[in-house]
């Protein structure tokens, strides 16, 4: 059913009556689990969110569930342990959102290759990889028919092992839907602007609603402050913080594939000795990422600059016999990871490992963390939250085996075929539905099978089910992080995006001068994506 202006206008109302157990602060993946495991905790718990759902960092990570095997030579055994594990589980709940990719390890010489031998044995044996899922090790023959773009003669060896490709945009909303089915609400465009207090205790927020401009005062017995980068912001709010945080900001760029046709993600190192990963998704390959310090006043949409494209395909280029230069980049994005802050060290150096805080006001926090470690991380916030007698008494009784449009591998593949065989559906958009929704694919068909533009792989339907099952309130929502236009398909003419504004119109009611504003506002925002070139 579409979530309306009248529908946001009741459930802000019927929010501000409501006592609520916990009341979560952030719509990004580490918000979004913990208000899943929340409600699968049979808590009564209110999601807010400033902008949209994953509009943050959850949308523009490198988009891989892995364990982060670079992390072992720095001794974080235990953090890429659970990471490792961690992957499997997300395959498990949402194997459409956790695409299996051979990631390509290429050394330099024989010690390196050793090095990095030892390393992915390790890493597997953590991640109690199955036997048919282990490493490959390649040079000669095999290296060069498995990657011939490489340059071999630089880079003899390789070690290929298994890691997961998702949508991080799409694992944040089927989150944020499996806790609103569970009974949870979830508001996004609702920024936090003071807290509520009863003496020293924080006792709720207020918030005011983005569209309306209505202040609304929500309360909580517990407030958990989950914002990713704006971490700091809310716990100046609070006025008292123990933990210093520090923003690393990451770029990625993307490049046609045809101008970088590699045959499988491959992860390459800077002269620096960052590690970059090169990764092929459809017609697309995109690079990232970089990792420095961040300390601009823009946290929405950080700038790409042209001396960090620069670094990323220089790197390229010294691996594979490309010669690209900014010019060849269709787009790029970047984020900022909110990391606890370390004396002395480099943002590339400090640990991803996530902490939680609790303020002398009640105010729990966490921070740091990585994609792939969301749900360990929010249950250990539940179990801060709720003590384990009242968490097993309150468990739903049937806990969903998947997240909305998961299912078994097998009735995926059923789906997808039942599909290609009735509908008139290029069997390539039929995979990307299938990707994008899972076994939602069919649902979102029905909504509107014609493509936005001919020969774009996006349907109309895909503008709909954004709007009436996920949430989307404006057309860069749509764009850039339910359908991932720009990054998925940036060759896409304006047409497309000019159809889908008038889709999204029709749903939201929106009369002509606001759809041109919303449209306004995307063609802007594409343009500085690859505003570095110029």
């Amino acid at each position: 059913m579409q979530h309306d202006a009248m529908d946001r206008q009741q459930s802000l109302a019927l929010c501000s009556k409501t006592q609520f157990d916990v009341i979560v602060i952030g719509g990004g993946i580490t918000g979004a689990g913990i208000f899943r495991e929340l409600c699968l905790a049979g808590q009564r718990v209110l999601l807010v969110e400033a902008r949209d759902f994953a509009s943050g960092t959850s949308s523009r990570s490198t988009k891989l569930v892995h364990g982060g095997i670079r992390y072992l030579q720095q001794g974080h055994w235990q953090l890429v342990r659970e990471a490792a594990r961690e992957r499997q589980r997300i395959a498990e709940i949402a194997p459409h959102l956790a695409e299996p990719t051979d990631l390509l390890l290429i050394a330099a010489n024989g010690w390196l290759f050793l090095k990095y031998l030892v390393g992915v044995v390790i890493y597997e044996f953590l991640g109690k990889v199955s036997k048919k899922d282990r490493h490959q090790k390649l040079w000669g023959a095999r290296l060069r028919e498995s990657e011939p773009l490489l340059d071999q003669q630089h880079h003899p060896f390789g070690i290929m092992y298994r890691e997961y490709l998702t949508d991080d945009a799409r694992l944040v909303i089927a989150n944020v839907r499996a806790g609103l089915a569970l009974g949870g609400e979830a508001l996004n465009y609702l920024p936090v602007e003071k807290f509520l207090w009863d003496g020293a205790a924080v006792v709720g927020v207020q918030a005011k609603d983005h569209e309306s401009g209505e202040v609304v005062d929500l309360r909580a017995a517990k407030i958990v402050n989950a914002a990713g980068p704006w971490v700091q912001s809310i716990l100046d709010l609070d006025g008292a913080s123990h933990k210093k945080l520090t923003l690393s900001k990451g770029v990625h760029v993307v490049i046609a594939r045809s101008d970088l046709d590699v045959h499988q993600s491959a992860l390459v190192v800077a002269s620096d000795g960052r590690p970059i990963f090169v990764i092929p998704k459809q017609d697309t390959v995109y690079v990232g990422t970089t990792d420095s310090a961040y300390t601009e006043p823009e946290m929405t949409w950080p700038r790409v600059q042209k001396d960090e494209v620069n670094y990323l395909l220089k790197t390229v280029n010294h691996h594979f016999n490309t010669a690209l230069t900014p010019k060849d980049c269709l787009s790029s994005w970047a984020g900022l990871r909110p990391l606890i802050a370390a004396e002395g060290q480099k943002t590339s150096e400090i640990s991803r490992k996530d902490e939680i805080w609790e303020s002398t006001s009640g105010l729990i926090t966490i921070a740091g963390g990585k994609l792939t470690g969301y749900r360990k991380m929010a249950e250990r916030v539940v179990a801060r939250l709720i003590d384990k007698e009242v968490h097993s008494n309150n468990l739903k009784s049937e806990v969903p085996k998947f997240l909305p449009g998961g299912c078994d591998l097998k009735t995926l593949k059923d789906v997808e075929a039942r599909l290609v065989a009735s509908s008139n559906l290029s069997p390539q958009l039929i995979h990307r539905l299938i990707q994008r929704y899972g076994c939602e694919a069919e649902d979102v068909i029905e909504l509107g099978h014609v493509s936005i533009v001919s020969g774009a792989m996006v349907i109309e339907g895909e503008v709909r089910w954004g709007v009436r099952i996920e949430r989307a309130r404006h057309l860069e929502d749509v764009v850039y992080r339910r359908i991932r236009t720009p990054w998925s398909e940036p060759l896409m003419t304006d047409a497309g995006i000019v159809r889908m504004s008038e889709i999204m119109a029709h749903e939201m009611c929106w009369d002509e001068s606001t759809r041109i504003t919303e449209l306004e506002r995307v063609r802007q925002r594409l343009a500085q994506d690859v505003a570095f070139i110029s």
